[in-house]
């Protein structure tokens, strides 16, 4: 009875200090509380700012390879969009909050090759990336200055099967390149310190986090909004599963 007793206790013991714990999350040098209701059923949102142009990818008069292109009346076949910017909220929180060791979270996004500019549902993208930091130094001006502290999430572009009216793209765009659009992307969690945070499989298309971007016409700046689940590491969950077993090993030597 008094084993038993014990085993009780010790166990509400380490599922009220995992809940106290669960409550707020801290990983890569950033916090948040899953918590926070957001309007979503999933319990992670925030939102952004970036800029965005494409790199050359085929050469044509004054443009060489590689060149970045800010007019986007001159983007072509083969072009890859790239951008940057930084996150404003994270669980509702601003950057002086959620951010323990940084200074804000950047965000940048590469390789989204332009695949097709007339078929219908154009236009169609292949590929693409992308990356959150915990960044020091400030709010970020240019991609290496977003991209050059800890990687806090690393993530490849989800083909989108419905998109482009069916033939399937990595961004599902509303507009066109030139004018204002409406842009949706998923993607899949592959690394980053924050990585088994967020690697859930709970978005569309198997994916892990669900991406939506707006811009203006003939601006290359705009809005954006990520959304997914986040859970705890699971360190607490294997704490309380070793001192379950542990109590377990006591019962049977006292048996």
């Amino acid at each position: 009875m008094n084993l038993l007793k014990t085993f009780a206790t010790a166990s509400l013991i380490a599922l009220a200090s995992i809940g106290a714990n669960a409550s707020q999350i801290v990983s890569g040098g950033v916090t948040w509380d899953p918590d926070f209701d957001n309007g979503f059923t999933s319990d992670f949102i925030s939102t952004g700012v970036f800029k965005q142009y494409y790199v050359a990818g085929t050469a044509r008069g004054s443009i060489s390879v590689g060149d970045k292109i800010s007019d986007f009346n001159l983007v072509t076949l083969d072009d890859t969009l790239e951008g940057y910017g930084f996150l404003t909220t994270f669980n509702g929180q601003n950057a002086s909050e959620y951010c323990v060791t940084c200074d804000v979270l950047s965000f940048t996004f590469t390789d989204f090759k332009l695949d097709d500019l007339t078929a219908v549902g154009a236009p169609i993208f292949t590929g693409g990336s992308a990356a959150i930091y915990a960044n020091l130094g400030g709010l970020p001006t240019s991609y290496a200055d977003a991209s050059d502290d800890l990687l806090w999430l690393e993530l490849d572009a989800v083909v989108n099967p419905l998109a482009g009216d069916g033939a399937g793209s990595t961004i599902d765009v509303a507009g066109t390149v030139v004018g204002g659009l409406n842009a949706n992307a998923y993607f899949d969690v592959v690394g980053g310190a924050a990585a088994s945070n967020f690697d859930t499989d709970g978005e569309l298309f198997g994916s892990d986090l669900a991406y939506s971007a707006t811009r203006n016409a003939g601006q290359d700046t705009g809005g954006f909004i990520i959304n997914g689940n986040s859970i705890p590491e699971p360190t607490s969950l294997a704490i309380f599963g070793l001192g379950i077993l542990g109590l377990a090993g006591a019962a049977r030597r006292k048996a």
